[in-house]
Protein backbone atom coordinates (compact mmCIF):
# COMPACT_ATOMS: atom_id res chain seq x y z
CA UNK A 1 0.00 0.00 0.00
CA UNK A 2 2.71 2.84 0.84
CA UNK A 3 4.37 2.39 -2.64
CA UNK A 4 1.26 2.50 -4.77
CA UNK A 5 1.89 6.63 -5.03
CA UNK A 6 5.13 5.99 -5.70
CA UNK A 7 4.48 3.51 -8.30
CA UNK A 8 1.76 6.07 -10.01
CA UNK A 9 3.96 8.71 -9.46
CA UNK A 10 6.42 6.93 -11.67
CA UNK A 11 3.73 6.05 -14.22
CA UNK A 12 2.96 9.13 -14.47
CA UNK A 13 6.60 10.62 -14.75
CA UNK A 14 8.68 8.55 -15.70
CA UNK A 15 8.03 8.14 -19.39
CA UNK A 16 8.26 11.51 -19.68
CA UNK A 17 11.93 11.46 -18.61
CA UNK A 18 13.69 11.27 -21.71
CA UNK A 19 11.97 13.82 -23.03
CA UNK A 20 13.00 16.47 -20.60
CA UNK A 21 16.44 15.26 -20.88
CA UNK A 22 15.87 15.72 -24.79
CA UNK A 23 15.01 19.38 -24.05
CA UNK A 24 11.60 18.08 -25.38
CA UNK A 25 9.49 19.67 -22.38
CA UNK A 26 6.58 20.31 -24.28
CA UNK A 27 6.00 16.77 -25.28
CA UNK A 28 7.08 15.81 -21.99
CA UNK A 29 3.81 17.66 -20.06
CA UNK A 30 1.25 17.08 -22.76
CA UNK A 31 2.35 13.68 -22.24
CA UNK A 32 1.97 14.02 -18.62
CA UNK A 33 -1.17 15.64 -19.03
CA UNK A 34 -2.47 13.02 -20.99
CA UNK A 35 -1.42 10.28 -18.06
CA UNK A 36 -2.94 12.27 -15.14
CA UNK A 37 -6.34 12.69 -17.29
CA UNK A 38 -6.31 9.30 -17.45
CA UNK A 39 -6.15 8.92 -13.97
CA UNK A 40 -8.39 11.31 -12.89
CA UNK A 41 -10.92 10.09 -15.51
CA UNK A 42 -12.70 7.44 -12.68
CA UNK A 43 -12.72 9.89 -10.07
CA UNK A 44 -14.51 12.57 -12.36
CA UNK A 45 -17.01 10.09 -13.67
CA UNK A 46 -17.91 8.82 -10.04
CA UNK A 47 -18.35 12.38 -8.92
CA UNK A 48 -21.65 13.15 -7.56
CA UNK A 49 -22.63 9.39 -7.84
CA UNK A 50 -23.23 6.39 -5.69
CA UNK A 51 -24.22 3.41 -4.98
CA UNK A 52 -24.72 1.51 -8.71
CA UNK A 53 -24.76 4.26 -10.62
CA UNK A 54 -20.87 5.29 -9.11
CA UNK A 55 -20.08 1.92 -9.13
CA UNK A 56 -21.17 1.36 -12.54
CA UNK A 57 -19.40 4.64 -13.67
CA UNK A 58 -16.54 2.88 -12.53
CA UNK A 59 -16.28 0.10 -13.95
CA UNK A 60 -16.68 1.95 -17.66
CA UNK A 61 -14.38 4.54 -17.10
CA UNK A 62 -11.71 2.82 -15.00
CA UNK A 63 -10.38 0.22 -18.07
CA UNK A 64 -10.79 3.44 -20.60
CA UNK A 65 -8.38 5.52 -17.99
CA UNK A 66 -5.96 2.89 -18.02
CA UNK A 67 -5.41 2.17 -21.34
CA UNK A 68 -5.02 5.89 -21.74
CA UNK A 69 -2.05 5.81 -19.03
CA UNK A 70 -0.45 3.10 -20.77
CA UNK A 71 -0.91 3.94 -24.50
CA UNK A 72 0.51 7.24 -23.55
CA UNK A 73 3.20 6.06 -20.98
CA UNK A 74 4.46 3.27 -24.40
CA UNK A 75 4.34 6.62 -26.84
CA UNK A 76 6.17 8.48 -24.32
CA UNK A 77 8.80 6.09 -24.11
CA UNK A 78 9.08 4.98 -27.25
CA UNK A 79 9.55 8.53 -28.94
CA UNK A 80 12.04 9.35 -25.92
CA UNK A 81 14.14 7.00 -27.10
CA UNK A 82 14.57 8.77 -30.58
CA UNK A 83 14.28 12.46 -29.13
CA UNK A 84 17.54 11.86 -26.73
CA UNK A 85 19.30 10.21 -29.98
CA UNK A 86 18.98 13.29 -31.63
CA UNK A 87 19.66 15.63 -28.33
CA UNK A 88 23.20 13.46 -28.15
CA UNK A 89 24.07 13.89 -31.71
CA UNK A 90 23.46 17.44 -31.45
CA UNK A 91 25.33 17.69 -28.88
CA UNK A 92 27.94 15.72 -29.66
CA UNK A 93 27.72 12.73 -27.26
CA UNK A 94 28.58 9.31 -27.97
CA UNK A 95 27.21 6.22 -26.05
CA UNK A 96 29.49 3.59 -27.17
CA UNK A 97 28.31 0.51 -25.54
CA UNK A 98 25.43 -0.18 -23.19
CA UNK A 99 24.93 -3.71 -21.34
CA UNK A 100 22.09 -4.76 -19.58
CA UNK A 101 22.99 -7.83 -17.60
CA UNK A 102 20.19 -9.85 -15.50
CA UNK A 103 21.70 -10.03 -11.55
CA UNK A 104 20.66 -12.67 -8.28
CA UNK A 105 22.41 -11.90 -5.05
CA UNK A 106 21.33 -11.09 -1.73
CA UNK A 107 21.87 -12.55 1.07
CA UNK A 108 20.20 -16.58 0.45
CA UNK A 109 20.93 -15.49 -3.20
CA UNK A 110 17.19 -14.76 -3.40
CA UNK A 111 17.38 -11.10 -5.26
CA UNK A 112 17.10 -10.92 -8.86
CA UNK A 113 17.61 -7.77 -10.95
CA UNK A 114 19.22 -6.00 -13.90
CA UNK A 115 22.36 -4.04 -13.99
CA UNK A 116 22.93 -1.46 -16.68
CA UNK A 117 26.39 -0.99 -17.71
CA UNK A 118 27.11 2.27 -20.13
CA UNK A 119 30.62 3.06 -21.61
CA UNK A 120 31.09 6.41 -22.58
Amino acid sequence: MLGAPLFGAGLLLGPAAGHFYADNNRRAWVGIGIRTGGALLPILATAGRSGYAGLGAFLVTAPIGGAVILVSAIYDIVVADNAARQYNRTHGLRVSDIRVVPTAGGTMGNQVGLTVEVGL
